[in-house]
This record gives C-alpha cells, sequence and structure tokens, in this order.
C-alpha cells in the first residue's frame, strides 16, 4: 500500500516537472511589435456628434484607413472601403467613421437595448490606454446608432445611412476611461469593422489569428494635458412597490443611491446602499438531479461591472456573489495601479435570521510580457461562525497560444475541521486559432475545503486531464474552421482511490454563413457522490458504466430567422433518487432548443426550451421527466422608450414567473421604469403563489 501511495506521488511529482519544463520554453517566444502608429491632433472646435461628419475638426485632418480582412480571408484586404478621423480636446477624445458599401440597402442593423444588438453592420474602437498588452477597452456602434462597449461606462454617439454606406461619430469623454497619470500618453489602439452581408471582419491594424490581438494594436500618440477628473458619479433612485405573496401584503416606498467616485483615473470607488434590482430578470428554473448546487448567473449591476477584478486564475470561483443575496450596503474599490490590480469588496447582507458579512481583497501584479500573480482573501461573518479563505494563483500567457494557470486556495472555518482543507490546480493549454492543440490539467479538492462565500460543487475530488487535437482554418469553400479532439481524464478521490476515468472524442465545424455545429462521443465508468443522513457527501464505491453522445447546432443568420440553436445528448449513466442517497443504472436524454425571431429591426421574440427524460436500465422505468421553458418579447419602440416580457416556468411541478419591463431614459444613465412580476413557485411542498410592482425613478448627477 505504501508502494502505490509513492508511486502517485511520483508520478504527480512528474507531472509538476513536466509543466515546469514547458514554462522555461515558452518564456523563450518572442514578443510582437506594434507597427502601425496614429498621430492624433487637438482640436480647439469640437465635433456636433450626430454621424453626418460635416464638422470642420474633420475637414481639416487625414483619415486612416487600408483596412485587412480578419475573417473570412484572414490577411486579405477589406471588401469595402473604412475610414477613420480621430481629435481630442481637455474632455472628450473623439472619432468619425465613413464606411463605404456598394450595397447599401443591404446594410443591417437593428434598434435594440443598448449592448443587446448582435451581428449587425457595425464599427469598434479598441483602446489599451495603459499600452500594456493585457487589458482593453472597446466601444462599438451599429448603423442604427445603438451602443455596445465592454465596460458600463458613458459616452456619445450618432450614426447615419447614406448612399454610399453610412457613417458614425462617437465622443468618449476621459472620465469614462481609466489611464495612467503619465503627462504625454502612449496608449493602443485599433479599429473593426463588421461588413453584415458578407460575414466579414475586418481591422485596420491586421491582425492574424495566430498571435493575440493585444499584441497587434497599433500606437495611439499625441494625447497631452488630458485628465479624468475625479469623475463622480451620484445615482440615486426612489420608488413605489406593491408586494402581494399570498396573505402576506407589503406596500412601501423605497429609496436609495449608488455612488462611483474615480479616486484616481485607474482607481475607482463604488457604493450602493439599499439597492433595487426589480428590474433584474427573475432566474430560470432549474431542475436538482444531483446533491451539487446549481449555479446561478450575476445580473446585479453592482457585482457584474469590474468583475474581472475579482477572477482567479483557474476560473474556480472562490467568490460568488449570488452569496450576497439582500445586500443593504456594500462597497468596493477596483482598479489598477502600475503594475498590481485589485479588488476589495463589502458587504452587510439581510438574512433571515439577521445579517452576515462580506469581506473580498484581490491582487494581482503583472510579470513578464503577459502574465500574472497575485493573491486572493475571502471572509465570511455569520452569525454563529466564520469562514475565510486564503489563495495564490499564477497565469502565464504566451502569444496568446500558450497558457499555464494555476492556483492553491485554503480554507479556514470556525465550525469545520481545518486539517486537508486545500485546493490545488495547475492546467497547460495550446490552443492556437489553427493547428496542433495540446492541454493538460490536475486538480485536487480535499474533503475539507469549502467556500462559503464561494462556489464549490464538489470535494474530496482529483483529477488528472489530458487532451490532444488539431484544428484547420479555410479562407474559401463552405467550411471556415474545422478542429477535432481527444481528451481524457482519471478521477480519484483526495485520498488516491479512482472514483472515474472517461474517454471523448469531439468533431468542431465552422461554416462561413454562421452555421457552427459539433458532435461528440464518451465512454468511461464511474463512482457518484451520495448523501449520508448528516447531509454529507461520500463516494458510494459502486462503479457504473457511463457512455453516451452528443449533438449541438447553432445558426446566427441575422434576418427575420436571426438564430436558431439546439443541444441534444444521450447518455448511460447512474440516475439518482429523490433524495439522493442511492445512484442506479440508467439513461438520460437531453434536448434543449432555442429560436429568436426579428419580425422588425426594433423587434425581437425569442422562445427557448430545455427537455430531459431519465430511465431505469433494470425495469425501463421512467424516474423522471421535466421540461422548463422560456419565452421573451422586446420591443425598442424608440432609442428611449423600450418594453419587454419574458414567461419562465416547468411542467414538472407547475412553476412559472412572468416579468414585464417598460422604462423610458431621460438621460444618459438617468432612467423611469414600470416593472411587474407574478410568480407560482413550488416551496416546501407547498404552492406559493404571489406579484409585485415597482415603479421606479433613476437619475444620474455626473460631477
Amino acid at each position: 500500500m505504501r508502494k502505490k501511495s509513492e508511486d502517485k506521488m511520483n508520478r504527480s511529482k512528474g507531472f509538476l516537472i513536466l509543466m515546469v519544463i514547458l514554462v522555461v520554453q515558452v518564456l523563450a517566444l518572442p514578443a510582437q511589435d506594434r507597427s502601425k502608429v496614429l498621430e492624433i491632433k487637438r482640436t480647439d472646435r469640437p465635433p456636433r456628434i450626430d454621424g453626418l461628419l460635416d464638422d470642420d475638426c474633420w475637414q481639416n485632418l487625414q483619415p486612416v484607413s487600408g483596412f485587412i480582412q480578419y475573417n473570412p480571408v484572414n490577411g486579405a484586404p477589406a471588401s469595402e472601403e473604412t475610414y477613420v478621423w480621430a481629435a481630442y480636446d481637455d474632455r472628450y477624445i473623439y472619432f468619425a467613421f465613413l464606411m463605404k458599401d456598394s450595397h447599401p440597402d443591404r446594410i443591417w442593423a437593428e434598434l435594440t437595448p443598448r449592448n443587446e444588438f448582435e451581428n449587425n453592420d457595425s464599427i469598434q474602437v479598441i483602446l489599451d490606454t495603459y499600452n500594456d498588452k493585457r487589458t482593453s477597452i472597446s466601444f462599438t456602434l451599429n448603423p442604427k446608432g445603438v451602443q455596445k462597449n465592454s465596460v458600463e461606462t458613458i459616452w456619445k454617439s450618432g450614426a447615419k445611412i447614406r448612399e454610399d454606406g453610412w457613417s458614425a461619430e462617437m465622443a468618449i469623454p476621459f472620465k469614462s476611461l481609466r489611464f495612467s497619470t503619465a503627462s504625454e500618453q502612449v496608449w493602443g489602439i485599433n479599429f473593426s469593422r463588421y461588413i453584415h452581408r458578407l460575414n466579414e471582419t475586418d481591422y485596420w491594424t491586421e491582425v492574424k489569428r495566430d498571435l493575440p490581438r493585444l499584441h497587434q494594436m497599433a500606437e495611439l500618440r499625441g494625447l497631452s494635458g488630458i485628465k479624468a477628473g475625479h469623475n463622480l458619479e451620484i445615482f440615486p433612485y426612489a420608488g413605489v412597490r406593491s408586494s402581494r405573496w399570498e396573505d402576506e401584503k407589503d406596500d412601501k416606498l423605497a429609496v436609495g443611491v449608488d455612488v462611483k467616485y474615480g479616486i484616481q483615473p485607474n482607481l475607482y470607488l463604488d457604493v450602493t446602499a439599499s439597492p433595487d434590482f426589480s428590474q433584474v430578470e427573475s432566474d430560470p428554473f432549474l431542475y436538482q438531479l444531483s446533491p451539487y448546487e446549481n449555479y446561478l448567473q450575476e445580473n446585479r449591476p453592482f457585482f457584474t461591472e469590474g468583475s474581472q477584478y475579482f477572477s482567479l486564475a483557474t476560473g474556480t470561483r472562490i467568490f460568488y456573489s449570488r452569496r450576497i443575496r439582500d445586500p443593504r450596503l456594500a462597497a468596493k474599490i477596483s482598479g489598477k495601479t502600475g503594475k498590481y490590480s485589485f479588488g476589495i469588496l463589502g458587504a452587510l447582507n439581510k438574512t433571515d435570521y439577521g445579517s452576515s458579512k462580506f469581506g473580498v481583497f484581490r491582487l494581482k501584479r503583472d510579470i513578464f510580457k503577459n502574465s500574472q500573480i497575485g493573491i486572493y482573501y475571502t471572509g465570511v461573518d455569520e452569525q454563529d461562525s466564520t469562514s475565510q479563505n486564503l489563495a495564490f494563483d499564477y497565469s502565464f500567457n504566451f502569444k496568446d497560444i500558450y497558457y499555464i494557470r494555476g492556483a492553491s486556495i485554503f480554507c479556514f472555518n470556525s465550525d469545520g475541521d481545518n486539517s486537508r482543507n486545500g485546493i490545488h490546480q495547475i492546467e497547460f493549454q495550446r490552443e492556437p486559432d489553427a493547428g496542433l492543440q495540446l492541454a493538460a490539467g490536475f486538480e485536487r479538492i480535499e474533503d475539507n475545503a469549502r467556500l462559503r462565500a464561494g462556489y464549490l460543487n464538489r470535494v474530496d475530488f482529483q483529477a488528472l486531464e489530458a487532451m490532444l487535437g488539431y484544428a484547420w482554418r479555410f479562407n474559401r469553400g463552405t467550411v471556415q474552421r474545422l478542429s477535432w479532439d481527444i481528451s481524457g481524464n482519471v478521477n480519484q478521490d483526495s485520498y488516491g482511490r479512482k472514483v472515474s476515468e472517461q474517454l471523448e472524442f469531439m468533431m468542431f465545424w465552422d461554416l462561413f454563413n454562421r452555421i457552427e455545429f459539433h458532435y461528440g462521443v464518451f465512454t468511461g465508468k464511474s463512482q457518484y457522490q451520495v448523501l449520508t443522513p448528516e447531509d454529507n457527501l461520500v463516494w458510494n464505491g459502486q462503479f457504473l458504466k457511463n457512455y453516451g453522445a452528443s449533438f449541438d447546432f447553432d445558426w446566427e443568420r441575422g434576418g427575420f430567422l436571426k438564430e436558431i440553436s439546439l443541444e441534444s445528448g444521450w447518455q448511460r449513466r447512474g440516475i439518482y433518487n429523490e433524495d439522493f442517497t442511492a445512484v442506479s443504472p440508467g439513461s438520460q436524454l437531453s434536448l434543449e432548443g432555442s429560436i429568436s425571431l426579428k419580425p422588425r429591426s426594433n423587434i425581437e421574440l425569442s422562445f427557448g426550451a430545455d427537455y430531459i427524460r431519465q430511465l431505469l436500465s433494470a425495469t425501463g422505468e421512467e424516474v423522471f421527466e421535466g421540461l422548463t421553458y422560456e419565452a421573451s418579447l422586446h420591443y425598442q419602440i424608440t432609442q428611449k422608450l423600450f418594453l419587454s416580457t419574458m414567461l419562465l416556468g416547468e411542467t414538472r411541478e407547475n412553476q412559472y414567473s412572468f416579468d414585464f419591463l417598460a422604462g423610458y431614459y431621460l438621460g444618459a444613465g438617468s432612467i423611469i421604469q414600470l416593472s411587474f412580476k407574478k410568480s407560482q413557485r413550488r416551496e416546501f411542498l407547498e404552492t406559493e403563489r404571489g406579484h409585485s410592482t415597482t415603479l421606479k425613478v433613476s437619475y444620474l448627477f455626473r460631477i
């Protein structure tokens, strides 16, 4: 037995040595140089942002042009001409664009909410304001004047469709950007244009598929004497809410405030007091088919903005903001200073029994050309217990092809055993757009690991994984990209006893007409974790055969039939009983489909459904069948006025929720909203019904 343990330890050491060798090899990879330079000029006659390009400041400037295809023919000249002008003053950086089009009647643009158009003709500016080839911010505009940006910020824009194509203007305030305090600024910059009818993406500076895009940007020079200012935004709201839930009534006046303060151009303080999230969509219905907790996406603006400062290199969610269910007061500081980026968050959470306190600290340091190391701390103080997690992580990124990432997390809980409390991860990837693809990884989650402020769906688990694949890219014909991969994993409990193994083969097809589909097969065997009477998870010691197949299809067509997708899978696997205390051999069929329709450019209808059926192998008995569904309508009446509805439901317990939201934008960031929610949910074997109506006015004061 001792010999076997030593062999396993030696294999783990060998794996780590291999990772070190790979780090040393890729360190020698050459960096890419930027070639193009855009010299920007200061103007004392700022343009009127209407998209017409008739302002004096543009007439005295020379545009840049010569865009190059990224897709479909990488490196070929763009099919249509694009011209860009740039200028700035003390407050704004300005851009003007002329997109020539030989078929202006086929320009495709939707009137949608901000950030929600897809596959439209569009123009984009990409800024690397730190010029560090690590981070960027993008501003995108479609021909209807709808904005899309990579982070939530305020800027001005205008667009017009013309006889020879379409034109656009942008004015981006410096107070909406984060940059260094240097008197002479040098930024990375690129421009991107998408032509819908050709499914073509062009860049001003050539972007090769096998190199990182941030390493292939041009330089923006000439900015001097600019300051972001303090950028104080005060966003108070007031509203009335009427709720009815079974026999309970709750009518009240709700007030709260959000504050954003730019401590430095690259460092922000955000505070929210008594936030209202009535406009946020209800959570979808998810069936609980295993003892592991379902993951819910975060949609609340306070937690989504700046979330990149709170991520771990390996993707483990050491901080899961949905744990803060009802924040009464929360504050965070996030940003970057020199080579350091960090996020600090504190929140007071209202609970059924009182309150809990959350504290989060994240610090990362840039090293080498495109890599980082970091430290992460989370703490939760509840009524009768405390929990703390400490993590160290690293991410080595070379040419956006080679990645080596890892993390070690240590968990300390006042009401638990703090031995064998670690989570350790390391992974290597070689993932170019075309060519040989490799991946390998090791993960160990010990049996006393707990992430009270995070999300961890299993413990007592360690996995060794590997993948080999190859991808081809084609410039002509029906197929744009074709790839395959074969992957395998061997999994053990944290004491080294095997609990599962699997081998999988996948094929991926990307076609030129925006059709993607992939299919695969897998085989293996597995034990399952079951619940004990004390609600602990233990491996059941019984191996069951696992095998199955999957097929996924997606077509982003645009026009009336905007998008259609299908996901399907069948597998032989273990089926849990209702209380997750036992597993039996069985099979599972899953079908998921969705369709989006655009009867007009400002109306979108979406429908989706997810069907699951489970059978026992021994008797053929159906033990589970359920269907979840959703339907939504969005009507963008004007750029300022909209209404939307969403219906979510499931058939097994006959639960549903209905959301209605109407809004009118009073100005940038200011809005009046009317929302109505009605639901029927099953809680503790009883059906509960209720509804709420909220009228809310939010106004942005920007100083």
